[in-house]
C-alpha cells in the first residue's frame, strides 16, 4: 500500500499530538537535577520503611567512584575487573563468579537453566521472599511450599525441606537471613541440606542480608569444599546501600555459571556508575561496620518501643523488623499510609498478622512509633 507524503505528514502530526512526551522532549530534557521528582511515586515528605533499603546511603568512596562512572558512561562497563576483585575478596577462582544487574539477574535466570520439562518443580518456603518462586510459577512450573512454623519460632526445618524434594524437583530456594522473619540457617544445617539433596537439584542460597551477620562460614564455603549444585547470590543493595544502582553477583561451580551466562550476566550487565561504586566498595569493612552498627542501634530502639507497646516481634541480623500487629494489621497499614508512612503488611508472605518495618533514620523511626502509638491508642 502506498502512502502519500501529505498523508504521512498528517498521520505523524496526529501521533505527535497524541504523544506529547515522545515528540515534545525538550521540556523533560531541560530538567535540572533539583527539578526531577525523586519520590518514585510516593508523596512529598513520605517516611519509607517498606523496601528494606539502607538509609545511611553508600560510602563516600562509592559515591565518588559512581560519579566518575557517570562521566564515563558513554562507554560500556565491563565486569571483568569486578570479578577479579570479588574473587580475591572471597578467595575463589574468577570462573566461579558472575556479576549481574543486581543479584536478581542471576535469580531470574536460574529457573531457565534447570527446569526444562513441564513436570519439573521447585521447593521453597512460604513465609519468605517470593520473587523467585513467583517466576517459577509464571513459567508454568509447580512450587512445593514448605512452611516455617510459629511453634518452631519460624526456624528452618531441614528435614521438612528435604522431604518435599522428589524426582521432579530441580530447584530448592532459600533466603538466609530470611526476609521477612530474619531467620538464619546455620552453616551446619546448610551443609546437611546440601548433602541431602540429589545431584539433579540446584540449591539457591539468596544471601542478600548475609553481610549483616558475623559468621565464619556460609554457602560459599560449601562451594569451595566441592559442592557443585549450589548457587549463592549476593547484592550491594543492602549492606552497601546501593539498591538503586542494581549491583549484585553470584558464586557457584563454573558448570553452573556457564549455563547462567548463556542467558545473561554478560560483560555489559553492569552499568558504569555501579561498576565504579562496586569497585570502590568490595572489602570496605568500614562501611560494613557502619551499616551493622546502624542496624544494631535501630533494632534496640524498635525492640524497646515494641516492648512498651506489648507487641511480639522477630528481630534478626538484617535491616528490618517483623512485628506482630494482629488482626488489624491491614487497617494499621492504611492508617499509617494516610500519614504518609509506608510499611509492609505480612500477607504477601503468608503472615497476615505481622508487619515488616525497614529501619529508617532516627527521626523516621520516631515518626513511625509516634503514629503507631496514636493508632493503637497507647
Amino acid at each position: 500500500m502506498k502512502i502519500s507524503r501529505r498523508k504521512f505528514m498528517g498521520s505523524t502530526a496526529a501521533a505527535a499530538a497524541a504523544s506529547p512526551l515522545l515528540f515534545n522532549a525538550s521540556a523533560s530534557a531541560q530538567l535540572a537535577a533539583d527539578d526531577i521528582d525523586w519520590g518514585m511515586g510516593f508523596p512529598d515528605g513520605a517516611t519509607l520503611l517498606n523496601r528494606n533499603e539502607n538509609p545511611i546511603g553508600p560510602s563516600q568512596r562509592a559515591i565518588e567512584a559512581a560519579k566518575v562512572g557517570v562521566e564515563k558512561s558513554f562507554r560500556y562497563a565491563d565486569s571483568i575487573l569486578i570479578k577479579s576483585l570479588l574473587a580475591e575478596h572471597h578467595d575463589i577462582e574468577e570462573d566461579y563468579i558472575l556479576v549481574g544487574a543486581g543479584s536478581g539477574e542471576l535469580l531470574n535466570i536460574a529457573p531457565m537453566i534447570t527446569m526444562s520439562e513441564p513436570d519439573h518443580n521447585m521447593v521453597a518456603t512460604w513465609e519468605s521472599y517470593r520473587a523467585v518462586p513467583g517466576r517459577v510459577e509464571r513459567l508454568g512450573h509447580k512450587v512445593k511450599w514448605v512452611h516455617l512454623l510459629e511453634e518452631e519460632k519460624y526456624e528452618y526445618n531441614v528435614d521438612r525441606l528435604l522431604a518435599a524434594v522428589d524426582e521432579n524437583t530441580r530447584l530448592l530456594f532459600m533466603v538466609t537471613p530470611n526476609n521477612p522473619t530474619g531467620t538464619i540457617l546455620s552453616f551446619d544445617d546448610m551443609h546437611k541440606l546440601a548433602d541431602g539433596l540429589p545431584d539433579h537439584v540446584l540449591l539457591i542460597v539468596d544471601g542478600a542480608y548475609t553481610d549483616f551477620q558475623d559468621v565464619d562460614k556460609d554457602g560459599i564455603d560449601l562451594i569451595k569444599g566441592g559442592h557443585k549444585n549450589i548457587l549463592v547470590t549476593r547484592t550491594f543493595s543492602k549492606i552497601y546501600a546501593m539498591a538503586g544502582l542494581r549491583c549484585g553477583y553470584g558464586i557457584g561451580h563454573p558448570d553452573v555459571m556457564k549455563k547462567i551466562s548463556r542467558f545473561g550476566c554478560g560483560p555489559t550487565s553492569t552499568n558504569m556508575a555501579g561498576f565504579g561504586a562496586m569497585a570502590a566498595s568490595v572489602g570496605d569493612t568500614d562501611h560494613v561496620k557502619k551499616s551493622r552498627d546502624f542496624v544494631s542501634r535501630a533494632r534496640a530502639y524498635y525492640s524497646s518501643e515494641c516492648d512498651k507497646l506489648g507487641l511480639s516481634y522477630m528481630a534478626g541480623p538484617p535491616n528490618f523488623f517483623l512485628a506482630e500487629t494482629g488482626e488489624y494489621t491491614d487497617a494499621i497499614a492504611a492508617e499509617l499510609r494516610a500519614q504518609k508512612i509506608f510499611v509492609r503488611p505480612g500477607a504477601e508472605w503468608g503472615m497476615p498478622n505481622h508487619t515488616r518495618i525497614s529501619y529508617g533514620l532516627d527521626h523516621e523511626n520516631q515518626t513511625f512509633f509516634a503514629a503507631l502509638k496514636e493508632i493503637l491508642g497507647a
